[in-house]
């Protein structure tokens, strides 16, 4: 790697990071482009000037250039074709940052020499950008003290400056070199807490014990028979309420031999964590889950998403995706119930499409959510005074994040928007699911959104694989403004 490769990545290491605080040095992608596309800012005029270079972290492009041409000129104007950065710079000056620049298509930057106010000559640029940022990626996932490589990436904001992953299936150990080379057992489910000022994460798991899982069913001393997913959840005030999903092993094919029991709710005192909760019982939503889901006898997963609202609506709101056809043309539903703290593990309502009712049998599908089939994890959240559902394409690995906007927490849900195409992965057994939003981690008018990855490779050497590449098993992070969902 050159000098200047160095000195870009590390300005760029600490673009990436959310306000507040500082990050450990980490290396962005690279890329360099020398092709033309055609030029928004008008016809180049000569031949280019300047051959230049960038590499990418999230959003922001650091370039750098060298003249190739001898031209007379005083100073460099750099802009983008969406007009979102127009800088001008001194004539010794040969590097800078762009930002909020699109994610996964070709953006022409024009690096212009002016002569006086006369444009004398115009470079144009053309990058292309992932948007993903490995920088606070390795902040939430790192190689070593925390959890290493998993997935379910719920958080949930602890209102002290940090925040809480709730995780599935994930590891804890060390990697190097890409590598896991310690931390073997797989944990059923793990929390991480994540400090935003320190930029730190830590692992919780083993509260019952050597390789038990953070959270275990009551009664439960064998994990690999039945176990906690995590649903999400909220804080209120003092407490902290977590959402797990109870599974069991079954006859299915094998590492998709898994089915859905019940939910219960956690309850957690605030704010010492790692401890065990100090209540749990089912959620009042009473089911008999079919062994084989169809749209007569659907499986109603509540728990899926949760939002705190007692300062908005008075409520607190929880969340449920079914499956109605569950193949390669998936077609879901999302439908939704309220309570209050104090009636959160005896008594829910349910809204049955005009009100509220008791009768959990009166749920209905919330409206304008069935041109996307909603992924089996999702999160709403509050937003500048709208709520938002995000959501990930359930379509088997079609890479596409949408969001949409209502006025209350039940919808109609509309304003939908393609936030994200997830580029073409490494591996054509790799795939990604369950898109998350984590609202309370902003950067410069951006939230933080992240979506998992995972491998199914047809020999059953998945675990294998995880272990020799955690690229392909570890939640990928970008950014995504807020007004590109809002307006």
């Amino acid at each position: 790697m050159t000098i200047i490769q160095n000195i870009m990545n590390r300005k760029l290491s600490l673009l990436c990071m959310p306000a507040l605080a500082s990050v450990a040095v980490q290396s962005c992608s690279g890329a360099s482009d020398t092709g033309k596309l055609d030029n928004p800012f008008g016809e180049e005029t000569g031949k280019p000037a300047v051959e230049a270079e960038y590499t990418s972290c999230a959003d922001t492009v650091f370039l750098s250039w060298k003249l190739v041409e001898d031209v007379d000129f005083d100073s460099y104007a750099i802009s983008d074709q969406y007009g979102k950065n127009s800088l001008a710079l001194p004539k010794d000056r040969t590097e800078c940052f762009l930002t909020h620049i699109p994610y996964n298509e070709r953006v022409n930057i024009a690096v212009s020499l002016l002569s006086g106010d006369e444009v004398v000559n115009t470079t144009s640029v053309p990058v292309q950008i992932d948007g993903l940022d490995p920088v606070i990626a390795s902040e939430i996932i790192p190689d070593k003290g925390s959890v290493v490589e998993g997935d379910g990436m719920y958080s949930i904001d602890l209102g002290d400056g940090r925040s809480i992953f709730l995780m599935g299936d994930s590891y804890i150990g060390e990697v190097s070199g890409n590598r896991r080379v310690s931390g073997d057992h797989m944990y059923r489910n793990t929390y991480s807490v994540y400090d935003h000022k320190s930029r730190t994460s830590r692992a919780i798991a083993e509260v019952n014990g050597p390789n038990t899982s953070a959270a275990v069913p009551p009664g439960v001393t064998d994990e690999g028979s039945r176990w906690y997913w995590p649903g999400h959840g909220f804080t209120v005030g003092d407490n902290l309420y977590v959402f797990q999903q109870v599974m069991f092993s079954g006859d299915g094919p094998s590492g998709w031999n898994f089915y859905y029991d019940e939910t219960h709710i956690l309850q957690y005192s605030l704010p010492d964590i790692p401890v065990k909760p100090v209540r749990t019982g089912p959620i009042p939503f009473s089911d008999n889950p079919p062994l084989t889901p169809s749209p007569e006898t659907p499986l109603i997963h509540f728990g899926a998403a949760a939002l705190n609202d007692l300062d908005g609506t008075g409520y607190l709101y929880i969340y449920a995706q079914t499956d109605l056809v569950n193949d390669l043309a998936p077609v879901t539903e999302v439908y939704i119930a309220r309570t209050t703290e104090e009636n959160l593990f005896t008594f829910w309502e349910y809204f049955n499409g005009n009100t509220w009712s008791a009768d959990q049998n009166s749920v209905k599908a919330l409206g304008g959510l069935s041109s996307v089939p909603v992924s089996s994890q999702f999160n709403v959240f509050k937003l500048d005074g709208q709520y938002v559902l995000i959501a990930q394409n359930k379509a088997w690995n079609s890479g596409e994040i949408y969001t949409f906007t209502s006025s209350t927490p039940w919808g109609p849900w509309g304003n939908r928007k393609l936030i994200y195409k997830i580029p073409a992965l490494e591996d054509p057994d790799w795939y990604t699911y369950n898109a998350m939003a984590h609202p309370q981690i902003e950067k410069d008018g951006m939230i933080l959104v992240s979506y998992n990855v995972n491998t199914n490779p047809s020999d059953g050497s998945g675990l294998t694989e995880q272990k020799n590449n955690v690229y392909c098993y570890r939640p990928r992070f970008f950014w995504v403004e807020k007004d590109m969902i809002l307006n």
